[in-house]
Formats: structure tokens, C-alpha cells, sequence
């Protein structure tokens, strides 16, 4: 490694770095490790990339700065050999409902242009191939049909204030000789002949004459002696009926051309198929109904009327049982009194004319509905946005059926397929389609290079493991892991070169076997001289890197040096000895799912959403169960899109319609369900991780009630920096003031007036343990609870957050600069917080996602007490660890998207190891524990 270049790190200290000296190698695959909190991301991202970056911004002009990311310097002394940076970051892609996996792929693009060059128009109506016309291609149709004398002619428009009379004049200035208008009644005997039809331009116009003229230009015989005449009236016609042709013959069949499209058959004119037709983020191209979502948000009864048991005394019709509760009742009894509708009865038992009538209204009655949707037209106030949006929900478009688009762009084909049918494609059927479309030799031409770009993009995506992903797919449904490994491979298909990119754990998500393909994938843009630095905690992608830079030794401000960087072979592995982590394994805390007398189950019967081949799956109550399988095998449909919505509904929590299945049972042991998923949460500078675990709350109450508090008749919300009242006005409580800097990054600088405390000063001579708030906010959770020994209302919530291995971090400390493993027990620690009892079932998505092996085992101590607790655990993770520690395993598989979603595997960890058939039980074996 001498001879190779190097990227020099000197004297960093952004966030909790101790002012760390690091190098690594350029053009290579470094990887950089470490528990959670310890500066891996403070180095990768906030340091190396930002600088980078922040070098590349500088070099362009001064216009273009302000359309580019703009990062303020890191705190460091020197760096050198960076190139520009790119960052491949976990989390989800785009959140708004126009993003797709094809449109944040650029394929959706590609397939746009590929339709709109390539692409055939089949008229919807009669089945007939639409062409675009030219006067070459009509002179041709109609030599290849021949069948005797045709007539050409075209329509003259009347302009504005132009009487039928002024059009006949203007044919006869022009030159024309013969022509016919609507409303003439054809003479008597004239037969279907074209000729009888047409009337002498200069004898006057025929009486009851309309607006459009039939101008008459030639008939002739369609032979190739007659070609030259026929190519020149096809092209007076073309002319002068601006592009607009028509030919007529003998038997009446009359065929119609023009410069756009139109069938020849039934006279439908088509739209040119330009890209933007096949683009539901464009006017042109979006249904009009659902401007391109594909769904509407309708007013709904299950939203209406969450408790059908609820009498309308009790409040059955929400929107009028609150705030509007006064005003609507006295409505309510009158229109009972008037039409004999009972006020005590339950809702569901009111006959369908009376629940119409309180739905949608009747004579001096408005219902329910009509009084959302008055409602609703007046969304520009908040107050009524807010509350006409609690009673909706999304219902498929009726007049596009959710694939977003115009009926026009339905009915351009590129090999049989329409744009909607392309992006219901899997990325993998894509790909076969692509390799088995044979277009004639001019349209392969035309579209070979959209054809090679489709193809590249559609194999790089299937190189991260995502063949399983539709195009069509909601991109804010994405799991991070899943937005990271797109990005990834919109990386390989930008074809850079001499750049450095950065990654945040690219194999979240990962099955195990797919690791592999990742690593391919990588060393394939290390290939093209990038460099690699990426956070990763996989040991799979340690063993591959060339350079290993290892943070610690503990998290936050224990955290911050490097505990080694060099040669991938040198490395000491600083990590559990596997005896140490097998026998935290085998230390299962209490006996298995299978040694009780008799195990409860919770059964999901009939699973059938989404690639779910109608499941039957069983749960042990009372254990720590793993769901796995490689990605897209439907385990978060299972876990998330059934069983929690299902669970949430029985137990009286709010949750979107559950997923297609059949019934869920045993569910009535639960009094409570929570979900743990890989949603972001609100980082600003006022959120922290004591407002998140509602401990903050406590916190204020105790100070309101200080006698100073009292002398001065200060409430809880004085001491929050939420609202108005104890906080610093300048900066609303934030403790820092953004300074715009044009063409640079925003500076946040400390509070002028407060100094960065947050509060008035007078609020902050309140103190409880000789402490002002502010100071008490500076505080680590761990001293916070020394502070506060005897007081549990404010210790109990501190003490879950020291249980998750977060009492390291500060009271006050921003969201913004938590690390991704943190943030992920700090979500875990909220729902633990919650006052909860034995019977609560608990749902975690990936709970190690950026989790060191060291974390995963405070993690496990955690779920191994709620289960001591009496709780159920449902995780679907990838982590083997983490389901070798499990009590039961269920895979699905084998493959995803419509291959998996198909039991392949259920039992304990030691069961799935000895199962040929069970793709993870292979890498168990590895696991001292099921070995």
C-alpha cells in the first residue's frame, strides 16, 4: 500500500472527533467500523464528504452554487488528496406520491423516450394501427390498396365571422373548381359516385349550405403511370387543408389523413406521442381526474364513523362529535324529532334510509359528507385542511384505475406492452422483456442507444439485489436499505470515474447471499478508480475491504478516536470473541416457545398481499420470534401490512385497511400492539432525546412545581421551547439563529439574546437539584438519573433510555446529530417507555440496522427482558446473530417478488440450521450457537 495515493486527514473534530489524524488508500475499498455513536459517520459524512463536496461546490460558477447542496466547512486543520464526493446515505428516498422506483431510476425516462420514438398507436376503438402520416407515406398506402378511381379533397374551415358564402369565394380565389358543403341533399340517382356529390364553384353556392367546405382537388386512377400527379394533389391538398387529407372511393370508403395521427377507420385523432404523453408528472401526459396518483382522497364511513357501537349521543359521527358537538347536536334531535330517527340506538343498528339520511343529508338536513366537503373547499385555512384530512383516504382512481395516465398514452405498444403494463413490471421481468423485444431493423436503430442505457440501468439494479422491486412502486415505500442500494446503482450507471463516494451501510436489507453480489457491485466502481469509504458493520464486507479504519472505544463523547486504520489484513478485529457472543446466545433467559405446557399462537391464515401466496403462519406468544428471507420475500408485508394493521384495528388502534388475508387469531391475549419501523423521525434543533421519549414532559412539571414556579405562577408549558411563554422569542427556543449566506452554506450561529440557552433568563433562576433547566439539559441521561434518585415519574422513561446503551448521550443533544444506530434504539426505547403491560405486542423492522455486534447484544439484553416481561417480539431481521438468539425463525422465500412470498422454513434456530431447504439455516451453521 506504500506506492498508493492517499486521502490525509489531519486534526478533525467535527461533532464528538478528538481531533483524529486518518488516511486511507485512493482507489480502494476502505471500510470504516466501530460500535454505534463512536464518530464513524462524524468522520465519513460530516468530515470527508462534506469537505469534498464543499471543494466541488467552489469550483463552479457562481449561478450554478445556488442550485447545489451547500455544506458548511467542517472543523478540521488539513486534508488533502480528496476528489469530488458523492454520498449514498440510508434512509428513504422521496417522500412525495409522484416518486417511483422508475422515475428515481431514470428507467421511467428511458421507457418514455423509447414509446415515444418507437412506440405504435392501436386505436382503442376499432383495434386499427395508427401511423404517423406524411404525404410519402398516404401516396404509398394508397398505390399498395389500388381498387379503382380515387377522389382527393380537403376541408376548408370557416375563420371567425366567415359565412359559408365567404368560404366558397375563397375556394374559387384559390384556384379550385369543384367543391360541396354540408346540408346539401345529394341529387336524386346520384348513387355513392364521388362526382354527383360536387358542385361548380363558380355557379354560386348550393342554398342551405354549412360551414366546413369540401374542396375538391383531383380523382384519378392510384396506378405508378399516375404517381407524379398523385404525389402533387396530395400535396396541394396537404396544404391547403393544413395537413389534413382525404380519400375517397368508389364504394363509398372513405380513408382519413393527417400530419398527427389519426385512425383511418373511425376518424380518431391521436396525440403526437411525445415523451411527456407517457409521464404522469406532466400535464400532457397525467390523468386528469387524479392528476397523476393514481388514487383520490375520499371521505370515508370507517373514518366517519370509527365505532359503529357508539349511539349518536355518544358521539358515532366523529367530525360533530368534538368541537362541532355544540353546534350539530341541536341539528341532530331536531332531524330525529322530524323523521323518527333514534339518538340512543348504536349506530350499526339504524336502519340504511336513516344512516343515509345522517351521511348524506336530506331536506333541510346537511348530512356528514356534504359537510366535509364544504369543508374541504376551504382548505386554504389550516384548521379545516387538517380536519377534512382526518377523514379521508386514498380510493383508486375510477377514471385511470391507478396506473396514473391519459387514455391516449394506453394506446402507444412497444412490443405489445403500454406504458402502464412496462411499469408494472418487475426490475427482473424488465429485463427479460428487453431481451426478448425484437423491433424491425429501422426502429432497432432508432432505438438502440435507449435500448443499451435501459438495459445497463435494469442490470446494475439487479446486480444490489433488486429484481424484486416493481417500476410502479411508491419510492416513500421503500425501505432505506432499498433507497440506498437504487442509489447505488444509479451510480454504476452514471459511469464515474476518479470520484470518492461514501456509503452508509449498503447491505441493510440484505439477505446474507446477497452480500456477495453487493460486493461485486462495489468493486466494480473501485474498478473505474473511485474511491470507496463505507460505514458497515457486515463482516462479510470487512473481510473484503483493502483498508479498515476502526472508531472508538465507546459511543458519543467516549467515542470520537480511532482504535485502528490500516491493511484489512493487519487488523486485530477489536470485536466479541465468538465463545463470548455464542454464550450470550445460548443464556436464553427463560425456557423456549416449545417447552410450556401448551405454547398460545397467534395465527395469520390466508396471507395474499402483495407476492404472499395465501400463508398460513403461526407465532409463539411469549417469545422472541424472527421473521427472514431475502428481500422482497414479503416479510414486511407479512409483519407490517397484516398483522400489525390487523392487530392495531382489534385493539381498538388507528391503522390503515389491513392487507388481503383471511382471518388473524389470537390476538385477544394483547392489550396493546407496537411498531418499531425505519420511518425518520423529526430532527430539528428542539427535538432531542428526552421530548421524544416524553420524559421531558415530567421534567417541567417538576420544575412548575418549585416554589419559586409557584410565587410566579409559571405552568409546565413556561419551561418548554416548543411554545410561547418561558422561551427565547429571537430564536423560538432553539438556541441557535440561522444566517443566510448567498451562494454558501447557512451558518447557525448561538442566540444573540439568549446565548444559546434557550430560555428567558428569568425562567432560568427557576432551579430544581441547584440546576436551571438549560444547565439540566447538559446533562448526560446517566447523570440525570443519579440526580433524581427517588423521583421514578422522571427516572423511569431516563432508565429505558440507559437500558438501549443511550445514557452516554446529552439531555438536549439535536436529533440532527444522533447516528442512525441511535436513533433506531432511541425509537425502541420510546415504545419501551410507554407505561405497557405483560400483554403487548411488540413489531420491529431491522432493529440492528447500524448497530455494532456489541449493540446488537445490548439489543438482545433488551428484547430477551420484555420477554421475561411476559411481551411477544416479532423482528424481521437479516442479522444472524440476532436469529440465532431467537426463539422461533420463519422464513420465507425463496426468492423475491412473485417467486417468494412462500413458507420455506419455521422453528427454532437450531431447526432452520439443519434444514437443507432453508436458504438462512447455510449461513447459521456458521453460528457457534446452532452449529
Amino acid at each position: 500500500m506504500e506506492a498508493v495515493e492517499f486521502v490525509r486527514l489531519r486534526g478533525a473534530r467535527q461533532n464528538n472527533l478528538k481531533n483524529i489524524d486518518v488516511e486511507f488508500p485512493r482507489a480502494a475499498l476502505t471500510v470504516v467500523t466501530g460500535v454505534s455513536g463512536s464518530g464513524k459517520s462524524s468522520f465519513a459524512f460530516d468530515t470527508i464528504y462534506a469537505e469534498g463536496q464543499r471543494r466541488y461546490v467552489e469550483c463552479v460558477s457562481t449561478y450554478a452554487k445556488q442550485f447545489l447542496e451547500r455544506l458548511p466547512r467542517p472543523d478540521y486543520d488539513q486534508v488533502d488528496g480528496l476528489a469530488p464526493a458523492l454520498a449514498i446515505r440510508q434512509g428513504a428516498a422521496a417522500q412525495t406520491g409522484r416518486s417511483t422506483v422508475g422515475t428515481i431510476t431514470e428507467v421511467a425516462d428511458h421507457l418514455r423516450l423509447l414509446l415515444a420514438r418507437v412506440g405504435e398507436t392501436i386505436c382503442g376503438q376499432c383495434g386499427t394501427k395508427v401511423p404517423r402520416h406524411s404525404v410519402d407515406s398516404v401516396l404509398e398506402a394508397i398505390l399498395a390498396r389500388g381498387a379503382g378511381e380515387v377522389t382527393i379533397w380537403f376541408e376548408m374551415p370557416a375563420h371567425p365571422g366567415e359565412t359559408p358564402k365567404d368560404l366558397w369565394a375563397r375556394a374559387l380565389a384559390r384556384g379550385f373548381v369543384r367543391a360541396r358543403a354540408a346540408g346539401v341533399e345529394q341529387a336524386k340517382g346520384a348513387g355513392r359516385a364521388a362526382g354527383a356529390a360536387w358542385s361548380r364553384l363558380d355557379e354560386g353556392i348550393p342554398r342551405g349550405a354549412k360551414a366546413p367546405i369540401q374542396v375538391y382537388v383531383d380523382r384519378l386512377s392510384p396506378t405508378q403511370e399516375h404517381r407524379a400527379r398523385l404525389r402533387e394533389s396530395l400535396e396541394i391538398a396537404w396544404r391547403e387543408g393544413h395537413g389534413r387529407v382525404f380519400v375517397e372511393y368508389p364504394d363509398g370508403d372513405l380513408l382519413r389523413y393527417h400530419d398527427g395521427r389519426t385512425c383511418e377507420r373511425c376518424g380518431r385523432e391521436f396525440p403526437e406521442p411525445l415523451p411527456q404523453l407517457f409521464s404522469f408528472n406532466s400535464p400532457y401526459g397525467a390523468c386528469p381526474e387524479c392528476r397523476g396518483f393514481g388514487n383520490i382522497l375520499t371521505f370515508t364511513l370507517r373514518r366517519v364513523v370509527p365505532d359503529p357501537g357508539k349511539t349518536l349521543l355518544e358521539g358515532a359521527l366523529d367530525p360533530w362529535a368534538n368541537s362541532w358537538r355544540a353546534h350539530f347536536m341541536p341539528k341532530l334531535k331536531a332531524v330525529s324529532e322530524r323523521l323518527g330517527i333514534p339518538l340512543d340506538r348504536p349506530f350499526r343498528t339504524l336502519s340504511q334510509e336513516h344512516q343515509k339520511i345522517l351521511l348524506e343529508g336530506t331536506t333541510g338536513f346537511r348530512g356528514v359528507f356534504p359537510f366535509l366537503e364544504r369543508l374541504r373547499e376551504k382548505s386554504y385555512k389550516s384548521s379545516a385542511r387538517f380536519l377534512v384530512k382526518h377523514y379521508q383516504e386514498p380510493m383508486i382512481c375510477g377514471t385511470c384505475g391507478g396506473n396514473r395516465m391519459k387514455p391516449e398514452a394506453l394506446e402507444v405498444f412497444v412490443g405489445g406492452k403500454n406504458i402502464a403494463q412496462l411499469h408494472a413490471m418487475t426490475v427482473g421481468e424488465m429485463r427479460a422483456f428487453l431481451a426478448s423485444l425484437h423491433l424491425d431493423p429501422l426502429r432497432e436503430e432508432i432505438a438502440s442507444t435507449i435500448l443499451a442505457e435501459l438495459r445497463g440501468r435494469l442490470e446494475y439494479l439487479g446486480e444490489t439485489g433488486l429484481d424484486y422491486l416493481t417500476l410502479d412502486r411508491p419510492s416513500k415505500t421503500l425501505s432505506g436499505g432499498e433507497a440506498q442500494r437504487i442509489e447505488l446503482a444509479n451510480a454504476l450507471g452514471g459511469s464515474l470515474s476518479h470520484a470518492l463516494y461514501v456509503l452508509d451501510e449498503p447491505t441493510v436489507g440484505l439477505h446474507p447471499r446477497d452480500t456477495e453480489r453487493l460486493i461485486r457491485v462495489l468493486r466494480r466502481l473501485q474498478a473505474r478508480k473511485n474511491t470507496l469509504l463505507i460505514v458497515e458493520h457486515d463482516p462479510d464486507v470487512i473481510q473484503a475491504a483493502d483498508w479498515i479504519v476502526e472508531m472508538g472505544p465507546g459511543a458519543g463523547e467516549r467515542g470520537g478516536r480511532v482504535l485502528y486504520q490500516g491493511p484489512r489484513e493487519r487488523w486485530p478485529g477489536r470485536d466479541l470473541a465468538g465463545a463470548e457472543w455464542a454464550e450470550a446466545v445460548a443464556d436464553h433467559g427463560g425456557e423456549p416457545y416449545g417447552r410450556p405446557k401448551r405454547p398460545e399462537w397467534i395465527e395469520i391464515l390466508g396471507a395474499s398481499e402483495h407476492n404472499l401466496k395465501s400463508l398460513d403462519v403461526r407465532i409463539p406468544v411469549g417469545s422472541i420470534v424472527g421473521v427472514c428471507g431475502v428481500s422482497g420475500s414479503g416479510k414486511s408485508t407479512l409483519v407490517e401490512d397484516i398483522l400489525w394493521r390487523a392487530a392495531a384495528r382489534a385493539l381498538g388502534q388507528d391503522a390503515p385497511e389491513p392487507g388481503a388475508h383471511r382471518a388473524v387469531r389470537g390476538l385477544d391475549v394483547f392489550d396493546r400492539v407496537a411498531l418499531v419501523d425505519q420511518s425518520p423521525v423529526m430532527r430539528s434543533f428542539r427535538s432531542n432525546p428526552v421530548t421524544y421519549v416524553k420524559a421531558f414532559d415530567r421534567i417541567r412539571e417538576r420544575y412548575a412545581r418549585t416554589p419559586l414556579a409557584r410565587e410566579r405562577r409559571y405552568t409546565p408549558g413556561t419551561f418548554s421551547f416548543n411554545v410561547k411563554g418561558g422561551r427565547c422569542e429571537r430564536c423560538e427556543g432553539a438556541g441557535v439563529e440561522k444566517v443566510e449566506m448567498y451562494f454558501l452554506a447557512d451558518l447557525w450561529v448561538p442566540c444573540d439574546a439568549c446565548g444559546g440557552r434557550r430560555y428567558r433568563q428569568e425562567v432560568l433562576e427557576v432551579k430544581v437539584h441547584g440546576l436551571s433547566l438549560h444547565q439540566l439539559l447538559d446533562k448526560t441521561i446517566e447523570e440525570t438519573v443519579a440526580l433524581f434518585q427517588g423521583e421514578s415519574e422522571i427516572q423511569e422513561p431516563l432508565w429505558v433510555l440507559e437500558r438501549v446503551g443511550l445514557g452516554y448521550l446529552r439531555m438536549g443533544q439535536p436529533l440532527s446529530t444522533l447516528s442512525g444506530g441511535e436513533i433506531q434504539r432511541l425509537k425502541l426505547a420510546r415504545e419501551l417507555s410507554e407505561r405497557s403491560s405483560s400483554k403487548t405486542l411488540f413489531l420491529l423492522d431491522e432493529p440492528t440496522v447500524g448497530l455494532h455486534r456489541r449493540d446488537v447484544l445490548v439489543l438482545l439484553r433488551v428484547l430477551r427482558e420484555l420477554k421475561r416481561r411476559g411481551a411477544t417480539v416479532v423482528l424481521v431481521e437479516h442479522n444472524l446473530d440476532l436469529l440465532a438468539a431467537c426463539d422461533y425463525v420463519i422464513e420465507l422465500g425463496p426468492e423475491g417478488g412473485e417467486a417468494g412470498g412462500r413458507l420455506i422454513a419455521e422453528g427454532a434456530p437450531e431447526e432452520l440450521a439443519r434444514n437443507d431447504d432453508s436458504l438462512t439455516g447455510r449461513y447459521l451453521r456458521k453460528i457457534a450457537a446452532c452449529a
